[in-house]
């Protein structure tokens, strides 16, 4: 038996659509110990029975955030959808600075050159800052995700909310974002100094309904819906009223055809060179999740 240490790879964000998707992907190689975030005790088992080691995370918390880095190689980054999100980076990389980490995979968002969206520029200060602290880096920055339907209630009642008129914009699937997060925290030679722009198919929300209304057999209608009752509505639940006004914001943009190449598409191939598939169409993200879309689409 080889007694070679085992790379230890810290996924923040363990429980979340990405992360555990990662984290699915990193245990079952066996030099690699996957450490997985939590915040709640309850979450250990089952991170435990997929073979990953659980660790207490709490962004808030500067001592977890010192414990969770310790003897950690690479760190999957992400944060949740608050202005926080500049504060709580700044933690993690600067704990994993002192605890010399070597390799940050950041997931930010997309790539455009405005900053009219605020939180695109948050995440891209956040990426230059791990540049100047000297880690070895691999950026990702993921387009609308197609999950988005579900997870977000845009899909009820027989219909799709639509938030940005006319406008195509470029998807990609959630789980297309977490083979390349998994691939590059696997193997940081490779995919260091490196940035994504993750964005496989372009489609306007009619096109989506149509694409939905063929492939699950259950006629989508298009319901509109001004972006400021979103944001009304989401703050009303409860989400951060900084961060919704940035969604706010890049919906009216889109509508508004005022964001250059919303709907631009990047490279299959280099994504399928990397991990080994191509990435998911619309067709073949409906196609996968039918019964959750007709459950969602009548509820």
């Amino acid at each position: 038996m080889s007694n070679q240490k085992k790379r230890r790879l810290l996924v923040i964000g363990a429980t979340g659509k990405v992360g555990a998707e990662v984290v699915y992907s990193l245990v079952k190689y066996p030099d690699i110990q996957t450490v997985a975030a939590i915040r709640r005790d309850d979450q250990a088992q089952s991170m435990l029975d997929i073979g990953a080691e659980p660790i207490q995370l709490d962004l808030d918390d500067m001592t977890t955030v010192e414990k969770s880095v310790v003897g950690v190689d690479g760190i999957l980054l992400m944060t949740g959808y608050t202005v926080d999100m500049l504060k709580h980076s700044k933690r993690v990389i600067d704990a994993a600075r002192r605890s010399k980490v070597d390799h940050i995979v950041h997931i930010g968002a997309s790539g455009a050159d405005t900053a009219e969206v605020s939180h695109w520029g948050w995440h891209q200060m956040i990426e230059a800052y791990i540049e100047q602290q000297g880690f070895r880096y691999t950026h990702l920055r993921p387009e609308g995700f197609m999950q988005n339907l579900i997870s977000f209630g845009w899909l009820q009642n027989g219909s799709l909310t639509n938030l940005i008129g006319d406008a195509r914009w470029s998807w990609v699937d959630a789980r297309d974002v977490a083979a390349i997060a998994a691939a590059a925290l696997k193997s940081p030679d490779r995919f260091s100094g490196q940035v994504w722009r993750l964005g496989y198919d372009a489609a306007s929300m009619a096109e989506v309904a149509e694409m939905m209304s063929d492939l699950v057999g259950q006629s989508i209608a298009l319901s509109p819906l001004d972006p400021q009752i979103f944001y009304e509505e989401a703050v009303a639940a409860g989400a951060d009223p900084v961060y919704m006004a940035c969604i706010r914001d890049q919906f009216r943009l889109n509508a508004a055809g005022a964001i250059p190449n919303a709907d631009r598409t990047f490279d299959e191939a280099a994504f399928k060179a990397a991990v080994g598939r191509l990435p998911a169409t619309w067709n073949d993200f409906i196609r996968r999740n039918a019964e959750a879309l007709k459950v969602a689409a009548i509820s």
